[in-house]
This record gives structure tokens, C-alpha cells and sequence, in this order.
């Protein structure tokens, strides 16, 4: 069983539930951590408040004294901003235990450039061989610039060289997530990136608290691949992250 769940939404963003629904969920099935991890700042609709993110650190912090049977991490998802590897968590990274970064839509540029050839094309010519090049400079870039702990659903919305960017989440120590509510890559693709040295890590990507804790479609895609589930760091065991010494 997993240990921990570590991509969970709330109200900070566009989650259903508060974090304390969250947290009470997680006890409930028996986790020994979890992490808020709400949409990043410049996320046009679900981006988390830049004056709400102090309170969003103390309400942790409270629930931490409150629940101390379980490990509660202050986290962010954060969007990709340019394929020079931008990423809009980098003004609160200081204050962030668990990173996460994947594609988003509907993200605000620091160029609007890149919010023209990034972000409006992909969606328009993202078959392209050009946009593939740019949405795996965009991942690689970012894993390599940025201390970023776990790269969100891989593959959803935005095709990547998926072997570029494994490569890069191996040297660098980042771990590709097994998402549980987008399935996008194929047991072929979870083979290959095991042989080039990437961990797993399985996360539910809840937005409402009953879903906190729910690896079940991962579980079947490990076991299709074949894989073994000591490849899964938070699977009866605790993985760790870059920002945080056990």
C-alpha cells in the first residue's frame, strides 16, 4: 500500500474540500503523510492566491499540531511558464516541502510570447514536431533549473520525448508520477522509463477528499507493465524529497 499521497487539491485552488477535509481523509485510510499541493500562481482560474498563500502556510501549520499522527506537507503544483523552464511556484519555493510541476492550460505567460507558441498553439499543433521539441525543452529545462520533486501526469495534454525528459528525471532525482486520474502513459512507456533509471511515485491527484488515497488505476498500470513495486517510492515506504532531510 502507498504510504503517503502527495498531489491533493483544495478549496486554495479547485479542490472540493478544505485541507482539513483533506487531512481527515488521509487518516482515514491509514496514510502516514500527505501533501497540499494547489494549482500554481499564475494559473488564470485555479491558480492559488498570491495573498492567500500565508494563510494557506498557517492553516498547515495548525493542522500540523492538530493531527500530529500524520505528516502534513505544504506543497504547490506548479505550471510550466515558457520552454526555457520556467515555472511559477519560484516565488514561494522557499516555503515549499513537496514541489510538483506538470502541463497546464489556461496558464499566464511572463511573455506573451510564450503565451502565443507555448501555451495557445499547443493546443492548436501539438502534433507538431516543433512543439514537441519546445513542450520537452519546457520539461527538461525545468527539472534541470528548478528543485522540483515530482512531474505531474506525464504525457496529459502535452506531448513530450518522453525518453528526454525520463532521462533528465533520473540524473536530477525526480520522480515521474503514476497520476490517479489521468492515464496517459502506456505500459510500454513505463517499461522504458524504468530502464533508464526513473522512480514512480503513485498520487491521486484527488480534488475532492473521498479521493484521497485512491491508487487503484495505478496499481493495475504497475502491474501491467510488470514492474516491480520497489520502483514505487511511496509504495511501504516513505519517499524523499529535495527539500526535506528525515
Amino acid at each position: 500500500m502507498i504510504f503517503g499521497d502527495y498531489h491533493t487539491h483544495t478549496t486554495y485552488s479547485h479542490g472540493k474540500g478544505s485541507v482539513e477535509d483533506n487531512v481527515r481523509a488521509a487518516i482515514s485510510v491509514g496514510l502516514k503523510e500527505i501533501a497540499i499541493t494547489d494549482h500554481g500562481l499564475n494559473h488564470r482560474s485555479h491558480g492559488v492566491k498570491r495573498k492567500a498563500f500565508p494563510r494557506f502556510l498557517e492553516e498547515v501549520a495548525a493542522l500540523r499540531a492538530k493531527y500530529p499522527e500524520i505528516r502534513i506537507y505544504a506543497g504547490m503544483e506548479a505550471n510550466f511558464l515558457s520552454p526555457r523552464g520556467e515555472i511559477d511556484s519560484a516565488p514561494v519555493a522557499d516555503k515549499l516541502e513537496v514541489s510538483i510541476c506538470g502541463y497546464h492550460k489556461f496558464v499566464k505567460p511572463l511573455r506573451f510570447g510564450d503565451n502565443f507558441s507555448f501555451f495557445a498553439r499547443n493546443l492548436l499543433t501539438k502534433n507538431s514536431k516543433k512543439m514537441l521539441v519546445r513542450n520537452t525543452d519546457a520539461y527538461v529545462n525545468a527539472i534541470t533549473t528548478n528543485e522540483i520533486d515530482i512531474i505531474s501526469h506525464p504525457m496529459h495534454d502535452c506531448k513530450i520525448d518522453l525518453a528526454e525528459v525520463g532521462r533528465a528525471a533520473a540524473e536530477y532525482g525526480t520522480y515521474m508520477e503514476l497520476n490517479g486520474k489521468h492515464r496517459d502513459m502506456t505500459a510500454d512507456d513505463l517499461v522504458m522509463l524504468a530502464s533508464l533509471g526513473c522512480k514512480f511515485i503513485m498520487d491521486s491527484d484527488a480534488h475532492t477528499p473521498d479521493r484521497v488515497g485512491d491508487v487503484a488505476c495505478q496499481i493495475e498500470a504497475v502491474k501491467e507493465a510488470g514492474l516491480p513495486f520497489d520502483l514505487i517510492v511511496n509504495w511501504d515506504k516513505l519517499p524523499i524529497f529535495k527539500h526535506i532531510s528525515r
